[in-house]
This record gives structure tokens, sequence and C-alpha cells, in this order.
């Protein structure tokens, strides 16, 4: 990942901004996964001691996004059916829901369900192009923005910030947030992912997900990390679009994710139209 030098300069970079500790239970699980042989009934055991934990985990593994064509009726079919990495995923969104809520409760909601909707589409849109895991790109659609409460909690004025940011068609979304607020919410999600046990090549990708120009720069970074991020900025193309709202993102983004997919942009209008009717 970063050398120590880099890691000390985006520390700079927090200004002020509180990183919850990572729940112990994350530390244990992380700990028994990075095992040669993690022991399945341990994984359970933990999943399952915190019983208002497990309920939220198992209302999620049977939404429509993890849809089996059966109800799951426990942590360990839950693992057997979903696989270990992706449970794993709900526990930290779950736990992480927790740790940020606040007075701003409903537009968190609002920030959750998005982000959720994101994970979804993007998850398909790996299956579809077989470029990394749907799991993997599901976990970054899901935490990509998590940084943005933590902002929110610290200055007030990040709503405003970020609308500008949305807004801006010749400046990276992040510098933006640099101008006004001295950090930015990639930078943010990277320590927070750190923290909470999320794969290096997660954090990797959330540090960098407004910086598209590492789609031209792939000798740099790895194809997972890559691929996490091209995905993203589609899947939030689509979600713009199916809003009906304007995608100053895209209009950056669209040459290097067409190149880098090996797609035209016929191809990837294609694309769009399709996933646009499976969001129905």
């Amino acid at each position: 990942m970063k050398s120590v030098p880099e890691e000390q300069q985006l520390q700079s970079m927090l200004s002020g901004v509180d990183i919850p500790p990572c729940p112990s239970i994350l530390v244990e699980l992380d700990r028994e996964l990075k095992k040669d042989e993690p022991d399945h009934r341990e994984l359970v055991r933990l999943m399952s001691s915190d019983v208002a934990l497990s309920g939220h985990v198992m209302q999620i593994a049977n939404s429509p996004a993890f849809s089996t064509g059966h109800k799951l009726s426990s942590i360990n079919q839950a693992i057997n059916v979903l696989g270990t990495r992706q449970v794993f995923n709900l526990v930290v969104s779950q736990l992480l829901k927790v740790a940020l809520a606040g007075k701003d409760s409903a537009s968190l909601e609002r920030f959750w369900e998005s982000s959720a909707l994101t994970a979804r589409l993007s998850g398909e849109i790996a299956r579809r192009l077989r470029c990394i895991r749907p799991d993997v790109a599901y976990t970054f659609g899901l935490f990509h923005d998590c940084g943005i409460p933590l902002l929110m909690r610290r200055f007030p004025e990040t709503r405003s910030v970020l609308g500008e940011a949305n807004d801006a068609e010749d400046m990276m979304f992040t510098e933006v947030e640099d101008k006004y607020l001295g950090t930015n919410h990639a930078v943010v999600g990277y320590f927070l992912a750190r923290r909470w046990r999320l794969p290096d090549e997660v954090a990797e990708a959330i540090l960098r997900h407004h910086d598209y120009s590492v789609l031209q720069r792939r000798s740099e970074f790895s194809s997972v990390v890559l691929a996490q991020i091209a995905i993203n900025v589609l899947a939030e193309h689509i979600i713009r679009l199916q809003a009906g709202g304007v995608d100053h993102e895209w209009a950056k983004a669209a040459p290097l994710v067409c190149d880098f997919f090996g797609l035209s942009l016929g191809g990837v209008d294609d694309l769009i139209e399709d996933l646009r009717d499976w969001l129905g």
C-alpha cells in the first residue's frame, strides 16, 4: 500500500476528523479470517454473539440484493450461501451505521440506501463484465463514500461543499473538498477502511476513486483497484440517469472507463440501457 512518508502526509490531511475505533468483534473476525484455515464455527459464533447485529445482518442477507430464491434462516446458512467475506462486509456495514449514527440520522439513512443501491448495481456490472469478483465490486460500492458521514460530523458546511464538488466541471471532486475543508471524503474513507479491516485493495480504491487518471496508469495499480473505480463511476452514472440528474463525474471519466473495459462509447451506452432496465 502506501509508503510511510505518503501515509504520514495523508494523516496530516485528516484535519481533525475523528475516525471511530474498530469494534472488537471486527478485530476478532479479521484475525480469524487471516488464518490459513479459518474456523467456520468460530466465525459463526462471533457473528452471532450480538443478537441485534446478527438480526440486522440476516435482514440484509434476505433482501432483494442477495436474493437466493429461498429465505436464509441463520448466520451459518448465510455464510454457506453468500460466503464468509460477503457476510463480514454486512457486519461491517451494520456496525458502521451504528458508529456513524447521530443527529442527522434521517439523511444518513438516505446515504446508506444510496450506497446499498450503488453496491448492488456495481456487483451486477462486475458479473456482466467479468473484470473482478462481484462481491469485491459490491463491497466497494457500499463503502466508497464512507468518509462523507465523518466529514459531515466534523464540518457543518460539508453538504454545500459536496454540492459544489458535484457541479464542478473543471476540477476533481476531491480538489473542491480540499479547497474548502482541507481534506476530502476519499482520504477520510481510506483511513476508516484501513482501521475497520476492509481489504487493502478496497481501501486503495477508496483513496483514489475520484482520480480517474489512474485508469491510464495501469502499471502503477492492481487491476482490482482500477476495476473497482471504473465500475463505481459507471454505476453512479446509471443511478443519476435514473434520477434525472446531471453527472459531471461521468463526463470526466467516460473515455477512460470505456478504454479500461475495452468498449466503445456506443457499447457502454448499450450496457447502460440494459442495466437501467435491470434496475427497473
